[in-house]
């Protein structure tokens, strides 16, 4: 881990060039700027077709969309994914299964891999069906599967349908199964790895959503979102980047002169973590904001001493085309957890 450079990697010095647009600087937030308005839920099933679905390792013709439902009626399924890609929201969404039935909500999870361990798996089972007597606590209905393991005396029978409310909102994840709360999570706390898979803790901080075939029946209906990022557009460059307060803060709010002290980890797509001033010593950080990358320029006023804030940075704002070898690819996006300890 090549710490010290990437400090300074993290420091613009005057500007630089993103993708032959020369960046002098970013348009700093107002020391206490208005919050941003409160989203709604949006539906992720349009109640006619497949439209915004694709299928991930399996056939198509398992998919059924009819009225409200949205239903796996044969095998080979494989997984339902979303054609876009979600960092922190709510999900809602009702599910049936026949007895000794098994299915999944996939959370965060790439491109390629498994989506229950390149992601996360919230599971979906009969956990009272025959077939699933000497499971792990973990494989039951509202666990990260093989991860974390949920309450258990909230499901309702096979055949009826079920609840759930999934809120993924930076580390924290939250189950909620028909009004009960069954599993709270701070995936940082999990580092040890399940066989060949990465520990929760080094997994994707945004990816798909996905629902899964695993060879029986399963319905879907009721499902939308509540997506919890704001965005901010570089007025220079009008590229857009993303942000979420996972903790709000009461102290003073960083303003545009201010030298805040903060902790941050940062991260790629894939969940890899390429920096934390937490390792090591735990030193934090205490520069002037004009001297990181503009993405911090952008995302970090507003801040307030004791607040976390996720900040989802595209390349532009980044590294730019180059990247910073060999921790940060070209062209990478970079998901920063930043923490402000003090303002002055």
């Amino acid at each position: 881990m090549h710490s010290y450079r990437l400090v300074v990697g993290l420091m613009a010095v005057a500007g630089f060039a993103l993708g032959g647009v020369f960046i002098t600087g970013c348009a700093q937030a107002e020391d206490n700027p208005p919050k941003p308005p409160k989203k709604s839920f949006v539906p992720l099933y349009n109640g006619k077709d497949l439209s915004g679905w694709e299928v991930l390792d399996g056939n198509i013709e398992a998919w059924k969309a009819d009225g409200e439902l949205l239903s796996c009626v044969g095998e080979g399924g494989g997984w339902l994914r979303t054609e876009e890609m979600y960092s922190d929201y709510v999900l809602k969404l009702e599910f049936r299964v026949p007895p000794n039935g098994n299915s999944g909500v996939g959370l965060r999870f790439p491109d390629e891999g498994n989506p229950a361990f390149a992601g996360m798996e919230i599971q979906i089972l009969d956990d009272e069906g025959d077939e699933y007597t000497e499971l792990k606590d973990s494989q039951y209905s509202g666990s990260i599967y093989s991860e974390v393991a949920a309450k258990r005396g909230a499901l309702k029978p096979p055949g009826e349908f079920n609840s759930y409310e999934i809120t993924c909102k930076g580390p924290f994840i939250k189950v909620v199964l028909n009004g009960k709360t069954i599993t709270e999570a701070n995936i940082d706390e999990y580092d040890k790895a399940s066989g060949d898979y990465k520990p929760l803790r080094d997994r994707p901080r945004i990816g798909y959503i996905g629902l899964q075939n695993h060879g029986s029946r399963v319905d879907f209906r009721n499902i939308e979102i509540k997506d919890l990022t704001n965005s901010i557009t570089d007025p220079d460059t009008k590229v857009e980047m993303a942000y979420v307060d996972i903790v709000e803060g009461e102290g003073d709010a960083v303003g545009e002169g201010d030298a805040p002290t903060i902790h941050c980890t940062g991260r790629l797509l894939n969940g890899e973590k390429f920096y934390s001033s937490h390792d090591g010593a735990g030193q934090p950080l205490a520069l002037p904001l004009t001297g990181y990358i503009p993405g911090w320029q952008l995302g970090i006023p507003g801040m307030k001493a004791g607040g976390r804030r996720k900040l989802i940075i595209p390349y532009q704002l980044a590294y730019g085309l180059r990247g910073f070898p060999p921790s940060i690819p070209p062209k990478a996006m970079l998901v920063f957890d930043v923490e402000v300890v003090k303002v002055k």
